[in-house]
């Protein structure tokens, strides 16, 4: 890794309409990247968009920081094993219709802002790819990265309620040259859906982006399993990111923390320790 600028570290963080204070909290932390979550409503839809975004542009232009992604989320999502399956993602057939809106108008959105790559949870992807429910699914996927391609976008499965080899097929059956993949190891062992070797195996070189965080395979009852910080799970990180880089992976490396607070913010400048350790011991293999 002679390169210094490959596997550069970012946060996922979100913005609210004074977004130059939060891309100041992601430079004071050390971070030059970072992804969004899902934009307000009021940055896409309505009167303010237009101001909204354009301070957005500004704070991206005075602080430096460079937005790898937008996160695309939609309303009524439950995050578990029980009613994750008919309220997560596009797959979904009763909430399709609105939700493909949804991630058209980000989307647009984020090509005025000047984001190249989306990205999004798309629901627990059929095994069975002779069903209607996963035709249907692949053809209004083919659709929305036809738009992605239209705004140079690419646009990045975020990993989780399915198993590597399904979201492989799934990329292959979409067949666009703008599809990848946003590799969250963690998701695979909350939703019980695979190890994280087993994803780059199968999809490696389909990866523009991670979040990096840890966690626990589920115990049952329908829950995920546990989030557990960077280095404490079972991902195993100083095997992952080196077999992602044989893969063709140059990064970024994004930090996740689904927690709030100032544990929060301990534990993402824990892991971005972590990740330069880990940066450092690889550069010298």
């Amino acid at each position: 890794m002679k390169d210094k600028g490959i596997l550069p570290l970012g946060v996922m963080t979100s913005i609210s309409h004074n977004p130059l204070e939060d891309l100041k909290k992601v430079k004071d932390m050390g971070f030059t990247t970072c992804q969004l979550g899902n934009p307000p409503d009021d940055y896409v839809y309505g009167e303010k968009s237009a101001e909204l975004s354009q301070r957005l542009k500004q704070a991206i232009k005075q602080t430096g920081i460079k937005i790898t992604s937008v996160f695309i989320m939609y309303k009524g999502h439950i995050w578990d094993l029980k009613d994750g399956p008919r309220t997560i993602g596009l797959v979904p057939e009763e909430t399709r219709a609105v939700r493909v809106v949804h991630a058209c108008m980000v989307s647009n959105w984020a090509k005025k802002v000047g984001i190249d790559t989306v990205t999004s949870h798309m629901g627990f992807i059929p095994a069975d790819s002779g069903s209607s429910l996963y035709k249907g699914f692949i053809d209004v996927m083919k659709q929305f990265v036809a738009l992605c391609a239209d705004n140079n976008q690419l646009f990045a499965f975020e990993t989780g309620q399915e198993p590597p080899l399904v979201l492989r097929r799934t990329i292959d059956d979409i067949g666009a040259n703008n599809v990848g993949v946003n590799l969250d190891p963690a998701n695979l062992l909350l939703y019980g859906m695979g190890k994280p070797m087993e994803a780059v195996q199968a999809f490696g070189e389909f990866v523009v982006n991670t979040h990096c965080k840890d966690g626990k395979w589920p115990a049952g009852g329908g829950d995920l399993g546990q989030e557990m910080p960077l280095g404490k799970g079972d991902v195993h990180f100083e095997e992952l990111i080196p077999a992602l880089y044989d893969k063709g992976f140059r990064g970024p490396l994004t930090i996740e923390r689904e927690i709030s607070g100032e544990e929060q913010v301990r534990d993402i400048l824990a892991a971005k320790q972590f990740l330069e350790e880990l940066k450092l011991g690889f550069s010298k293999s």
